[in-house]
């Protein structure tokens, strides 16, 4: 192969190449897409995508959507990823001190780790109470639109950060002033690795959140809770923040010593 890191590989496989690229679109697009709209997207002919997806569906990787005759993505791969030997073990390393943190604050709490400039929540425990805000394990956000990719954003280098945001297809909603201003909000953040903030996403709730002092494959994890706004300002500081550091502080320090092992 070619030092030039823009030239093809020696050995190309354009069926596998076609199928990647029309399930990374689906997994980026975060909307349903119909055929036509996939092939604009990817350059591919109608007929070309037309096997890609009759093929994706088949194997279980994409559902269609008979009515409206669009396709998603299924959590196939999600679920073919559970087995890794890093996400099971991180799993379970964090259930006992996700349980802890639960019962003593009363509210749930899920992981979400960075994967491919997106952000997938690959562990939830629910509160002790009845009723509670919950994240469905294998659900992936935009890195930009969360308060843990934003977090997962303060920490790296600015020039990186830039890049993971004008690579990702759903960051091309922000105008250049927009762009500037997010910019300058997860700026702000600093290093301090933890943060309390509304949720970007859903009105009335807020999100303390705390990076974790590992990664899991290469990527930064954070431990999350997301909670109605009924904690006073004083107890966001003074319960809720220092539970949660305590228990990414632990989940961390188990899990970094077991790669030692």
């Amino acid at each position: 192969m070619s030092a030039n890191s823009n030239d093809k590989p020696a050995y190309s496989v354009p069926a596998l190449e076609h199928g990647l690229d029309v399930l990374e679109l689906l997994i980026a697009s975060g909307e349903d897409l119909t055929q036509k709209q996939v092939a604009a997207a990817t350059g591919k002919p109608v007929s070309t995508v037309f096997r890609m997806l009759n093929c994706l569906e088949e194997r279980g990787y994409v559902q269609r959507d008979a009515e409206l005759s669009t396709y998603r993505p299924t959590l196939r791969l999600y679920g073919l990823a559970q087995p890794h030997p890093a996400y099971r073990r991180f799993h379970d390393i964090a259930q006992a001190p996700m349980r802890a943190l639960s019962e003593t604050i009363g509210e749930s709490c899920h992981l979400s780790v960075l994967d491919d400039g997106q952000v997938r929540v690959m562990s939830h425990q629910p509160s002790p109470h009845a009723h509670s805000l919950a994240v469905a394990p294998g659900s992936v956000y935009p890195l930009h639109r969360t308060s843990a990719g934003r977090l997962m954003l303060a920490d790296m280098p600015r020039q990186r950060a830039e890049a993971i945001l004008d690579s990702r297809v759903l960051a091309k909603d922000f105008s250049k002033k927009q762009r500037s201003e997010f910019l300058a909000d997860v700026q702000r953040l600093g290093k301090k690795r933890y943060s309390i903030a509304p949720s970007p996403i859903t009105p009335g709730v807020l999100d303390v959140g705390v990076l974790l002092a590992c990664d899991l494959l290469g990527g930064r994890v954070a431990l999350m809770v997301p909670c109605l706004q009924k904690w006073s300002k004083r107890e966001q500081q003074d319960v809720l923040l220092p539970a949660v550091q305590d228990a990414a502080e632990r989940i961390a320090a188990v899990f970094n010593q077991s790669k030692g092992i």
